[in-house]
């Protein structure tokens, strides 16, 4: 027993070792991971027999990979400032629209967007690895496009349908609809051993992610997963 107390004090220690920082410390972070993003206050109606249906948007997923650069100001206070890849956007889950003679199908239906993200965050160090951090992100848009899959058919005498060929379409979004700045404010809890940082992070934006009337209430919304390591 009592070396299994010895054990769990000497593993304690240790984490508590490697969670310790110094003020005046420099690091460099690099992360990957992936993200899940949609755009808020986003759906289409669609028209089928009994009525309409509302189709709200989903939650798309990406790759973000960047790295952070940061100082300490005190053991447990630091900021950083990173530059990241991510590519975010929104989605649909298939939907259709449908009447007495037919109808058409809708599948894969995908906004995507790459950006370069720039995060300025504080973070407050707490005991046994556990960091909150808070700030601003910005980001400048590289491309963006839409994609999509459709399918038609008709009805028979019988009811049964006939199916026109499918129809996979994708293209770039137009330059007037095209919002390249953007702006969230970060919300991050993050979790450190041994340099290996565990990192979730909640990005709200204060930028519509199209110029467009639709997307006047819009905003992206997006949850950010990576892993890094601590570089000193």
């Amino acid at each position: 027993m009592k070396r299994i107390i010895s054990a769990a004090l000497l593993l304690f220690v240790t984490i508590g070792t490697h969670a310790q920082h110094t003020a005046g410390e420099w690091s460099v972070t690099p992360r990957v991971g992936v993200d899940l993003s949609k755009f808020t206050n986003d759906y289409v109606y669609t028209s089928v027999i009994d009525g309409t249906k509302k189709i709200n948007s989903s939650y798309k997923e990406g790759l973000t990979a960047g790295a952070d650069l940061e100082y300490f100001l005190h053991e447990h206070v630091s900021l950083s400032a990173g530059l990241y890849y991510m590519n975010m956007g929104s989605r649909y889950k298939d939907f259709m629209t449908e009447d007495q003679q037919g109808g058409t199908g809708s599948s894969h239906y995908r906004t995507s967007m790459d950006f370069l993200q720039m995060p300025l965050m504080g973070s407050l160090y707490l005991n046994n690895g556990l960091a909150v951090r808070l700030g601003v992100q910005l980001g400048r848009m590289l491309n963006s496009k839409t994609s999509y899959e459709m399918q038609s058919w008709t009805r028979d005498d019988d009811g049964a349908r006939d199916y026109a060929a499918p129809i996979k379409s994708e293209g770039d979004i137009v330059d007037e609809w095209k919002q390249n700045f953007y702006f969230s404010v970060p919300v991050v809890i993050a979790y450190e051993f041994q340099n290996v940082i565990l990192e979730a992070r909640y990005l709200r934006s204060f930028t519509h992610p199209m110029k467009a009337d639709i997307y006047k209430d819009s905003y992206h919304s997006t949850f950010v997963f990576t892993i890094g390591y601590r570089v000193m």
